[in-house]
C-alpha cells in the first residue's frame, strides 16, 4: 500500500517535470559536414528560428553533378556545404538557395533572402548590396554544375564531377556588392580565391517541430521508481 502511494506521487512528479518540448533543429543521422555549432550558426544566419536538416545529398572526389541534380533539382530552401581546401587549409562554405535549383542553363534574380557563408572563418554575404540591381545573379543552374552562387561566380564548386578542376570565389559580384567592402568568401580579402573542393553536401530544412524532452528530473524520477520498485518486491 505504502509503495502504491509513493509511486503515484512520484508519478505525478514526473508529470509535472517532464512536460517540457524541445524544439532545437535536428541533424540528419547521416550528414558528413554539418554538425550542431554549424547548424546553430546556419540558423543564426538565417533568422527563422530552429531547423531540421535533411541531408539529401552527399557527394566527395568523383562524385558527379548528373547525381546531385537529380537529388536536389526542383527542391527549394536547400543549404549547400562544401568541403574545399585552399592554401593547405581545410573550409566550410556554402549557400542558401530560397528558390529552386534546376539543370537548365539559366540564372535565377531576386532571391534576396539568399546568402553565402563561411562557418570555418565565421563570414557571411548576402544578396542585399546589390538587390538595387535586380538582384543580380543569385544562382547559375547547369545540369554540369554544382551549387554555384552569383555571376562569375562568387561561390562556385566545380562541374562535372568533384575534383576535377580548381573553383574559385571572387572578390565582388552579387553577393558583396561592387561598391562594397566585402571580399572573397574565404578571407574576405580583395583577391579571387581559387580552391580546390573536396566534397558537397545538400541539406534541405523545415521549421523544426516540437519534440517532448524528459528534463534531468524527470529522469530521477524513473530512476527513483525503479529502485523503490525492487526494494518493494525484495520485502514481499
Amino acid at each position: 500500500m505504502k509503495f502504491k502511494i509513493l509511486k503515484a506521487s512520484l508519478l505525478g512528479s514526473l508529470l509535472s517535470v517532464s512536460a517540457f518540448y524541445a524544439n532545437a533543429g535536428l541533424i540528419d543521422s547521416s550528414s558528413v559536414l554539418l554538425d550542431d555549432a554549424g547548424a546553430t550558426q546556419l540558423e543564426n544566419w538565417y533568422g527563422q528560428g530552429d531547423l531540421d536538416w535533411d541531408s539529401i545529398w552527399y557527394g566527395s572526389t568523383g562524385a558527379t553533378s548528373t547525381s546531385w541534380h537529380a537529388a536536389v533539382d526542383g527542391v527549394s530552401d536547400t543549404f549547400s556545404i562544401y568541403d574545399v581546401t585552399y592554401n593547405n587549409t581545410d573550409y566550410l562554405i556554402g549557400g542558401y538557395n530560397s528558390g529552386t535549383w534546376s539543370s537548365l542553363r539559366v540564372y535565377e534574380h531576386y532571391l534576396t533572402s539568399n546568402f553565402i557563408f563561411n562557418l570555418t572563418s565565421n563570414i557571411y554575404h548576402d544578396t542585399t548590396d546589390n538587390y538595387y540591381n535586380g538582384g543580380w545573379e543569385a544562382t547559375y543552374n547547369s545540369g554540369l554544375y554544382f551549387a554555384q552562387f552569383g555571376a562569375g561566380a562568387d561561390l562556385g564548386g566545380g562541374s562535372v564531377y568533384i575534383g576535377r578542376e580548381t573553383s574559385y570565389t571572387n572578390h565582388f559580384g552579387s553577393y558583396n556588392g561592387q561598391a562594397s567592402t566585402k571580399g572573397n568568401i574565404i578571407d574576405n580579402g580583395s583577391d579571387r580565391v581559387y580552391y580546390k573542393v573536396n566534397a558537397l553536401e545538400t541539406f534541405v530544412v523545415r521549421e523544426a517541430s516540437d519534440v517532448p524532452e524528459p528534463s534531468t528530473l524527470a529522469i530521477f524520477v524513473l530512476g527513483m521508481i525503479g529502485l523503490a520498485s525492487r526494494r518493494f518486491k525484495k520485502q514481499s
